[in-house]
């Protein structure tokens, strides 16, 4: 933009200074103050910000329109033709200071405050319906202004027919046509009515023309309306397809969080402290030490693991109702997992018992006595004793078994009578399960009772019966350990297999 481009004329500062009710409503307001103290606005101006330069470039054509809409020829003196050819004796135009022999009169339709304005100004500054009766009141009919206001107040619609830009614009393209038409007709009636003096209103003429321009009004709320039911509507669709979006985005997240590796391992940490049922302060500083990362760390906090582990104490279920914030099917899940976790815990204690005083052969006294412990310091063993475990170990039949058992009907006695039914024989319980460590301790026990790799390899599907390609692999792996044992020679690729096997 040149450096020396005017932003608002002395003319136009006038027009809008005067324009009182659009400078009010319009954001014209926000630089009256600046009008006054200066006449003319350059956009290298020392005394304008940048964000008023902005203001008034992107304003300043609606300014115009607004304020334009405030004026209209003074009907009883719409204008005068100075007599003197001398233009020392012509009045000056009000808004550009320039002498004017043609003096057109406006007035301030709010305020009826009365200017003498030029041609030249009122085509710049006055709106199209001043501009239209200017010409007419010039050329044709004085009285052109006057008979104007008496149609527009019996018809105050006429101004919308032919001077609003656009008209009815919400029409279908398809009826643009009647609308032209209207604006045509009702140009032509006014204005033939407006060339010449007459007190005659032409309602008449005009009426077909009104009629159906209020069709058409009418045709275009029904437009409207119907647009903005199928915007409401698509709008809703819309909404209605981002919310099933979020939801089935939310659903698969929160579905390949709980098939994930990570939740599942959370849960059983979370089970394998819950089934042991400790104090709740206990609880909570086991739980402090999970090293969790979001989203798991979310699901739950050191309060709320707290209230499960009494209600499990207490109910042997997990619910905690009352906390509305849990995510329903997480606790649904982690119920579900320390239930069988206990569950497998409890026959597991009992299968122990079992194996522990009868099914299992222990070679070295010390063995025997190491497990009895283990099984004493669970929460199944609280009520127990090395007694009673030496005591039951000493019988040797089903039948003196139980009579040692007592006609108490409890627990312990329920599992070791069920157990004794299912193993007369006193033969062990195989396990289902095992775990490294336990796989270790097996072949520290065994390995030197064992005559052969067959017997270690029989002892072996004595105590465990697993899945048949988990007992196949098992079955290698305790091979290569009896041989690397029991062998004079060089095995080191045979211990680094059995090594491998063991991390694995």
């Amino acid at each position: 933009m040149p450096a020396m481009t005017t932003l608002i004329t002395p003319a136009e500062n006038r027009f809008f200074l005067l324009s009182e009710q659009a400078r009010r409503h319009t954001t014209l307001q926000q630089i009256s103050g600046l009008l006054r103290d200066h006449v003319t606005v350059k956009a290298d101006s020392d005394f304008l910000p940048i964000t008023v330069r902005n203001l008034i470039m992107h304003d300043h054509a609606d300014w115009l329109t607004a304020c334009s809409q405030e004026w209209q020829l003074l009907a009883s003196l719409p204008y005068v033709v100075t007599a003197s050819d001398d233009r020392k004796a012509w009045h000056h135009c009000e808004l550009c200071h320039k002498p004017v022999r043609y003096e057109y009169h406006v007035q301030n339709k709010r305020n009826h405050q009365e200017l003498i304005v030029g041609s030249e100004c009122v085509k710049k500054f006055m709106n199209a319906e001043t501009r239209y009766l200017m010409v007419i009141t010039t050329e044709d009919n004085f009285y052109a202004a006057a008979q104007y206001q008496t149609l527009t107040a019996q018809v105050p619609v006429v101004p919308t027919i032919m001077f609003k830009q656009p008209l009815l614009p919400q029409l279908p393209s398809d009826i643009r046509p009647q609308v032209h038409q209207v604006r045509t007709d009702t140009s032509t009636t006014v204005t033939t009515y407006l060339r010449r003096k007459t007190a005659e209103l032409p309602l008449l003429a005009l009426k077909p023309t009104l009629r159906t321009y209020d069709q058409l009004v009418v045709q275009e709320k029904q437009a409207i309306a119907d647009r903005v039911a199928a915007t409401k509507k698509q709008h809703q669709l819309a909404q209605q397809q981002a919310q099933q979006s979020a939801q089935q985005a939310a659903v698969k997240a929160e579905t390949d969080l709980r098939q994930s590796q990570p939740y599942q391992h959370y849960l059983k940490r979370l089970a394998a402290i819950i089934v042991e049922r400790p104090a709740r302060n206990t609880a909570k500083g086991q739980f402090s030490k999970l090293n969790m990362t979001p989203p798991l760390k979310t699901l739950l906090n050191s309060y709320q693991f707290g209230l499960m582990v009494t209600e499990y104490a207490q109910t042997g279920r997990i619910q905690v109702r009352r906390l509305a914030m849990l995510n329903r099917d997480f606790v649904a899940d982690l119920d579900q997992v320390t239930r069988t976790l206990d569950q497998q815990q409890t026959t597991r204690f009992y299968d122990d018992v079992f194996n522990s005083c009868w099914g299992w052969t222990y070679h070295q006294a010390t063995a025997q006595l190491a497990d009895w412990q283990r099984l004493l310091a669970t929460r199944w063993g609280a009520k127990l004793s090395l007694a009673w475990f030496e005591q039951l170990a000493r019988l040797t039949s089903a039948i003196t078994i139980k009579a040692a058992l007592g006609d108490a009907a409890t627990p312990l006695k329920t599992a070791l009578t069920k157990r004794l039914a299912e193993q007369p024989q006193l033969t062990p319980i195989p396990r289902t399960r095992l775990s490294k460590a336990e796989l270790r301790e097996f072949c520290q026990r065994e390995l030197a009772a064992s005559d052969s790799s067959t017997v270690f390899k029989q002892t072996f599907d004595r105590y465990y019966q697993l899945a048949p390609a988990r007992q196949a692999l098992y079955h290698e792996t305790l091979g290569y350990y009896y041989v690397a044992q029991h062998s004079s020679g060089d095995h080191q690729a045979a211990l680094q297999r059995l090594q491998w096997l063991l991390k694995h």
